[in-house]
């Protein structure tokens, strides 16, 4: 049953993003405050609530006052996004994108609504319709965009493919192309023309924009917002790697966030006119990118375009065409930036400035700013760029064209950023801090080493299987399932699924048991033991439980503790006498049911585990050990360069007892 038309739905991730807390807290606050509202709709997996209530409770309790990080939506976006919360499921992400534009755009028009789709009930369309026709017209830009984030952000695939409103690369090119009153502001990649909107939403004023883009859908979205925003936008559908449809087109200021990884078919490359500075290599078209855009800048524009960080220091072709956009003073700045500015790829990025070739490039230079580090570059490259004083908060250098040459145009920010001189006495004191810190480990190894002294021989085990050990019901055995077949399980729930890699790379977070779920079937319990035998056989013990095993995730359960310890169970499947049931032509994997576990005395079960233990902190004291040297040695060669006078280290470490004292400190 739908409630009341007029009253807007939101799910727990939306009450979460209302008051700027984590979905966590809102799970908690239902669980354990009974004046929270009930949901009015919806399932039990995936309940919806009345946006008023919820509004209501916030203000009562101070929630919203006390919790607030974010700026709230408007609670007319939010009614949309109830309404279109009904349709999540029945329809992708995408063509829910395009039914709220055509909604909005339709009654901008003054036109009538076709959207005819059996997919869509008849009352949940009516109902769509009816809250975005009770919406200001001046306001159904914010709220079409509001949505097309929301989507984006819940299906990332979407805004992979056609562009994210509100990323923070968007808001990083609309803010360097803010300040453009007049000539022409191009997109060669606009996708859902985001970057361009934006600047015009934070005070640009072109005479003339232009969005291409190869994707159909996204143009079709992107003419649809800029007619709801009342912005004129040239579009055109087109390949601008391919073909050059526009070779006269002259623009003062290029946003460019191109999509990664492409290759270039074909042979035109090899004769395009854009590519005076080198033919692109087939493997990637980063640098074609750069030199498109450069080809289409006016004599003073400026094109703001990002880039996998790679292509700042790849060698071959890429290498020979960098060196010649350097040579020729192309390269006016190059910005580091940090991973995870987009919301599907975690991977750093690098922002060029360009312009078009310089007449004397030999006494010119290129400005590197290293914001690798930093919080929030968006809001600030626009500033660093401009004022030199505002760059004073972030690494940066100013280095000439000759000497980034003679560097193979390496373009890498920390390669030019940290160069500066280093006082002698740092120097001396990270030699003697690196030795100290040598004999510390020395002394923590030695530890380690001791623990061995009272290890003998085990007595003779008994091998036994898996399947054997289900049988004797000292074992109970369960296998994980697809995360799509966990759509009965609580939202809460559905976030605590344990996939074989958690398994392989030690990533179980320590999630724990909530009461309202503890007899919940699929669910983990403490001590527990997770197995994955797909490529290599790998077991961990769930330490607080809670998890959903995924595909590829085995749950042992010892049921006989006086038999078994789950500790030494984990260490026994890993044993290297289980590697022979490996077997399979694409995707190693062996049979849980095959793998044998060695057993002895349960006394003797938890001395292993402590010799287990031991070895895993020698490797981690070595390691530590590899470190440690490596800095000792950096340090002895800047003393040669920064001139430090060094101390000899002190590298005595003596004996030690199980405490780590000194025996001249136990004998004190």
């Amino acid at each position: 049953m739908i409630q009341n038309r007029d009253e807007g739905l939101v799910s727990p991730s939306d009450i979460a993003d209302i008051a700027g807390v984590s979905r966590g807290a809102v799970s908690n606050w239902r669980k354990r405050d009974g004046s929270f509202p009930q949901p009015v709709a919806g399932s039990a997996t995936k309940p919806l609530f009345s946006l008023s209530d919820v509004s209501g409770w916030l203000e009562a309790t101070g929630k919203r006052a006390t919790a607030h990080r974010v700026e709230e939506p408007r609670a007319d976006a939010m009614e949309v996004w109830a309404a279109l919360n009904l349709l999540r499921g029945s329809l992708p992400a995408e063509e829910i994108a395009e039914l709220v534009l055509t909604v909005a755009t339709s009654r901008t028009e003054g036109g009538h609504v076709d959207f005819d789709d059996e997919r869509i009930p008849a009352d949940i369309l009516e109902r769509v319709v009816h809250v975005i026709e009770k919406t200001d017209r001046t306001d159904l830009g914010e709220i079409a965009d509001f949505a097309l984030e929301r989507l984006a952000r819940s299906q990332g695939k979407m805004g992979a493919d056609l562009g994210f409103v509100g990323s923070r690369t968007t808001t990083l090119l609309a803010n360097l192309a803010s300040t453009l009153h007049g000539g022409v502001l191009y997109d060669p990649a606009c996708g859902i023309a985001a970057a361009l909107l934006d600047a015009v939403k934070l005070g640009a004023r072109p005479a003339r924009m232009v969005g291409h883009d190869i994707n159909p859908r996204a143009l079709r979205i992107a003419s649809q917002r800029a007619e709801l925003h009342g912005v004129d936008l040239d579009l055109a559908l087109t390949n601008v790697l391919a073909e050059d449809i526009d070779p006269t087109l002259r623009a003062d200021v290029i946003v460019l966030e191109p999509p990664f990884g492409v290759r270039l078919e074909g042979t035109a490359r090899l004769t395009d006119a854009r590519f005076d500075f080198g033919t692109p290599p087939r493997s990637s078209a980063d640098t074609a990118w750069l030199q498109h855009t450069i080809a289409h800048l006016a004599d003073d524009g400026r094109a703001y375009v990002l880039s996998p960080a790679g292509t700042l220091f790849r060698s071959g072709e890429e290498g020979r065409i960098r060196a010649e956009l350097v040579k020729h003073g192309c390269v006016e700045a190059i910005v580091g930036l940090p991973g995870k500015l987009l919301p599907h790829t975690s991977i750093p990025l690098a922002l060029w400035v360009l312009r078009r070739p310089v007449p004397e490039a030999a006494i010119e230079s290129v400005l590197f700013i290293d914001a690798a580090e930093t919080v929030s570059p968006e809001h600030n490259v626009a500033t660093w760029l401009t004022d030199a004083n505002a760059r004073e908060s972030v690494p940066h250098a100013v280095v000439a064209i000759t000497d980034v040459l003679a560097a193979e145009s390496l373009l890498t920010p920390h390669r030019w950023v940290d160069r500066t001189e280093r006082e002698p006495s740092d120097v001396a004191d990270a030699y003697r801090q690196g030795w100290s810190a040598i004999t510390d480990t020395m002394r923590k190894l030695q530890n380690v080493l001791k623990s061995f002294e009272h290890f003998a021989s085990f007595s003779k085990s008994r091998v036994m299987t898996v399947s054997e050990l289900v049988d004797q019901g000292v074992l109970d055995m369960r296998m994980g399932r697809p995360k799509d077949r966990y759509e009965d399980a609580p939202e809460e729930l559905r976030e605590r699924i344990a996939t074989a890699s958690d398994v392989r790379d030690g990533t179980l977070r320590e999630l724990g048991i909530d009461t309202e779920y503890d007899d919940y079937p699929e669910l983990t319990w403490e001590g527990d033991v997770l197995v994955t035998t797909m490529n290599t056989i790998r077991a961990r013990v769930d330490e607080a439980g809670g998890h959903l095993p995924s595909t590829g995730v085995y749950r042992l359960r010892v049921l006989d503790r006086e038999v078994l310890s789950p500790g030494y169970l984990a260490i026994a499947l890993s044993g290297s006498w289980n590697d022979r049931f490996q077997g399979g032509t694409t995707i190693q994997r062996a049979s849980i049911k095959d793998l044998e576990v060695p057993l002895v005395p349960l006394t003797e079960q938890r001395d292993i585990q402590l010799a287990v233990l031991s070895i895993q902190l020698l490797h981690e004291h070595s390691a530590d050990m590899a470190e440690e040297a490596s800095a000792v040695g950096t340090a002895l060669l800047d003393a040669v360069r920064y001139n430090a006078r060094l101390a000899n280290p002190d590298i005595s470490v003596g004996t030690t007892d199980q405490d780590g004292l000194n025996d001249s400190e136990g004998a004190k």
